[in-house]
């Protein structure tokens, strides 16, 4: 029988999860064991229904409050060692991400609706870190109990959403991060690229620049 407590839930799956995980020293090896723990949670329909109703109902899981990268996203379980993240998107018609990398791998997977992904590949040599030429390398749809992977930094450069009407929920697991604070957005039509930090460092970026012009132009 199911617990009336989705954070309780959810919890005890990823502590199994972590138990196995730390088993593994190979990348791959871990990235395949979610490939293949993850489907079966995707498919509960029943453990979506009560978490999205804790959102409609202001509950406190997940935490709303909560800093991610895009407006999308909600941190389900952050595991304490770092061993990895599980995320929930929501997207509504047609909306994407903006292009992208990441600094961890990943496995993503359509809970509900279609997922397209929509991969590119970086063509310049990476020396200017404001720019990137940028050339599509695949996309495709995944229906709902399929998952992929995505890799961190070049090898990963991709935009996820939904290309229909009506919302459409990802599911992720993020890796263990590499030690950068950010990642890159990047721009398909300027070529530029941008460094996204979680909205808390941002505001800390933004005040320190503020206080450097403040006290340079002080009399």
């Amino acid at each position: 029988m199911m617990s009336d407590a989705p954070q309780s839930e959810i919890h005890a799956i990823c502590e199994r999860w972590s138990g196995q995980l730390q088993t593994m020293d190979d990348e791959n090896e871990r990235i395949e064991y979610i490939r293949s723990v993850l489907p079966p949670l995707m498919a509960d329909r029943q453990l979506w229904i009560r978490i999205l109703q804790s959102v409609l109902g202001g509950g406190s899981y997940p935490d709303l409050r909560q800093a991610t990268m895009f407006r999308d996203e909600m941190i389900l379980y952050p595991n304490h060692k770092r061993l990895f993240s599980l995320r929930l998107f929501i997207y509504d018609s047609e909306v994407y991400t903006p292009i992208h990398d990441h600094n961890a791998w990943g496995v993503i997977g359509s809970v509900s609706g279609p997922l397209e992904i929509v991969r590119y590949r970086r063509e310049d040599d990476g020396s200017d870190d404001r720019f990137a030429q940028l050339r599509l390398d695949d996309r495709y749809v995944l229906a709902p109990g399929q998952t992929d992977v995505t890799y961190p930094l070049d090898d990963g450069i991709h935009q996820t959403g939904n290309p229909e009407k009506g919302a459409s929920i990802m599911l992720s697991v993020y890796g263990n991060p590499i030690r950068r604070l950010y990642i890159h957005r990047f721009d398909l039509e300027s070529n530029r690229v941008y460094r996204m930090y979680p909205p808390r460092m941002q505001k800390k970026k933004l005040a320190d620049r503020a206080l450097e012009a403040l006290t340079a132009s002080a009399p």
